[in-house]
């Protein structure tokens, strides 16, 4: 019998139709995230696009924010570390009547050093995903995106993780900040990318060097096309010195032990870059085949 697997984000939704062995059979792809519901009209949407499917499937499995309290239905966190094992006991039964057998991934909780909760949905299936194929159950992962997510996993089980606010905060201030007018982000100006990740590291901090955008421009130093792209590189380059220092402990990330990059390829490719030039050997996997792979090994309870 055949699956139906389901990523259902904020702002995207992403369905796969799955044979007993876990290959593709159909997929179906939209921008209708679980923002756009206001917490209702969830089955009509999966009935409307995805019914034939509904009907073939003895399984129903999404994971995402469908299963955030603006979402379907409101799953508890499961707490690190926890490996594919421990997600799959996890596993929360939708009350529905859309389907008898649909189930809803949990997210994960991490208390960092501070004590204070950090939190993911839908990112542990991708980790679950790349660790699967990757075959490797030892690793640092980073999951760039609206809230990056960087994961450490050992023995195969997702052990701590740090959440970064960098793509969110990208797109503030090139929309609603005083940089708007400033920095172009539809041209990337690759020098002056690196010129961003190389002031990154400067001791003042990321607050600083925010202004720094706008004042290259109105003094001529940079244009607006350099300065959208030197934004992208402070930022990212934040990102990855912060998830270095409180991750990376040495010898962690090495050429036999690449860091695993998972997402789309417009992301990886410029982290890719990134992390070339902070010396970072990365090995990318992609994020739906991270996802798809994860939820499949979900499914199977694997």
């Amino acid at each position: 019998m055949s699956m139906l697997a389901v990523d259902w984000g904020s702002s995207s939704f992403r369905a796969w139709h799955l044979d007993a062995q876990g290959e593709v059979l159909a997929t179906l792809s939209t921008d209708q995230g679980i923002l756009g519901f206001q917490g209702q009209g969830f089955a009509a949407y999966l009935q409307n696009h995805c019914g034939p499917w509904l009907a073939q499937s003895k399984q129903v499995l999404m994971a995402g924010m469908v299963g955030s309290r603006n979402g379907w239905q409101e799953v508890p966190y499961l707490s690190c570390p926890a490996g594919a094992q421990d997600i799959a006991r996890a596993l929360v039964k939708l009350d529905t009547e859309l389907h008898p057998n649909v189930q809803l991934v949990p997210g994960l909780q991490y208390a960092g050093h501070s004590g204070l909760m950090d939190v993911m949905r839908g990112e542990e299936t991708q980790i679950i995903g790349a660790l699967q194929l990757t075959d490797m159950a030892d690793a640092l992962l980073c999951l760039p995106g609206t809230h990056s997510k960087w994961a450490k996993a050992e023995s195969g089980d997702i052990g701590a993780f740090s959440t970064f606010f960098t793509g969110e905060l990208f797109a503030l201030l090139t929309k609603h900040s005083s940089l708007a007018g400033v920095c172009n982000t539809h041209i990337f100006d690759e020098p002056a990318f690196l010129l961003g990740l190389e002031q990154a590291a400067d001791v003042r901090g990321l607050s600083h060097l925010l202004f720094s955008p706008r004042a290259a421009v109105v003094t001529g130093q940079m244009r607006p096309e350099q300065a959208g792209s030197y934004l992208s590189g402070l930022v990212i380059g934040a990102e990855i010195q912060g998830a270095r220092q409180a991750m990376a402990e040495p010898g962690l990330i090495s050429t036999d032990n690449p860091l695993l990059l998972v997402g789309s390829e417009v992301l990886t490719h410029r982290y890719q870059q990134a992390l070339g030039f902070y010396q970072l050997p990365c090995r990318i996997v992609s994020g739906e085949q991270a996802v798809l792979a994860g939820l499949h090994r979900l499914a199977t309870g694997q």
